[in-house]
């Protein structure tokens, strides 16, 4: 692995005081997603009284620093969609960003570092939580979670198809698929739980089973609809927001809720 020119990048990376003030050397970093622990992500709460360790390679605080991150990350997105992970190359994203490959090591140490934080803007996508301001009623709740997973998810389906692959090959890109997994599927259970103390869903349905198997059939399905470019799309797929309403039926169904009201019923 290079070592990074940069002397601030160096300190970044020992912890070791260069002149950086303290404040930008020291943070607490939420390994899952890489994101300070004042924002909650994949089923890791804030934390208020977390304790300050040394900032990881990678973490970067100043603008222009996060303006190059962001840059190298939004390049190697193109470059995973476009060649797939083991073709991908780190000559190609640094190009793509318009900086020294040189300057890549500043913020990440591999290819597989870049790779983890394209699928953590992603991930951070997915598990943002419904606005508080939304419905109480529990079926426009479930179409709006419905609908705001399967758009995220059709609008990053060629880079998400990409990560499928990889969990089979990188053990620590499985291990974050099944934090985000879990996250899911804690959130559903939650909520069925919350549902059954209200009684608006039967006590003999298993949350933890049912949130299982309903939060794993929207992601195969999404797989299935949106990240198989390599075949026609399936005629059974007619339309976004026709997903969205299949999906919403089958959780209404399986939780004893009855079928969400038709668009033309919403509106009269």
């Amino acid at each position: 692995m290079r070592s990074p020119k940069n002397p601030e990048a160096l300190a970044m990376r020992t912890g070791r005081s260069s002149g950086i003030p303290r404040e930008l050397r020291q943070v607490e970093l939420d390994f899952n997603f890489g994101f300070p622990h004042d924002v909650p992500q994949m089923g890791k709460p804030a934390s208020s009284t977390a304790v300050a360790a040394p900032v990881a390679l990678g973490t970067v605080r100043s603008a222009r620093g996060e303006r190059t991150r962001g840059k190298l990350i939004a390049a190697a997105r193109g470059v995973f969609e476009r060649d797939g992970f083991a073709r991908a190359k780190i000559t190609d994203i640094a190009k793509q960003a318009n900086v020294a490959v040189g300057s890549f090591y500043t913020y990440f140490d591999s290819k597989d570092a870049v790779f983890r934080a394209v699928i953590e803007t992603i991930g951070a996508e997915l598990a943002a939580p419904l606005p508080k301001s939304l419905s109480s009623d529990p079926l426009e709740r479930i179409e709006a979670g419905n609908r705001a997973y399967v758009r995220i998810y059709k609008e990053n389906a060629r880079i998400l198809a990409v990560m499928q692959h990889r969990t089979f090959e990188d053990r620590a890109m499985h291990e974050l698929r099944q934090r985000g997994r879990k996250l899911f599927i804690d959130r559903a259970e939650r909520a069925i739980r919350r549902l059954q103390s209200e009684r608006a869903v039967p006590t003999d349905v298993r949350p933890r089973f049912c949130a299982m198997a309903l939060s794993g059939m929207v992601h195969s399905f999404c797989y299935e609809a949106f990240a198989q470019t390599d075949s026609s799309p399936d005629p059974a797929v007619r339309s976004e927001e026709d997903v969205v309403r299949g999906l919403t039926t089958l959780w209404a169904r399986a939780l004893g809720l009855g079928a969400p009201r038709s668009p033309s019923r919403k509106a009269s």
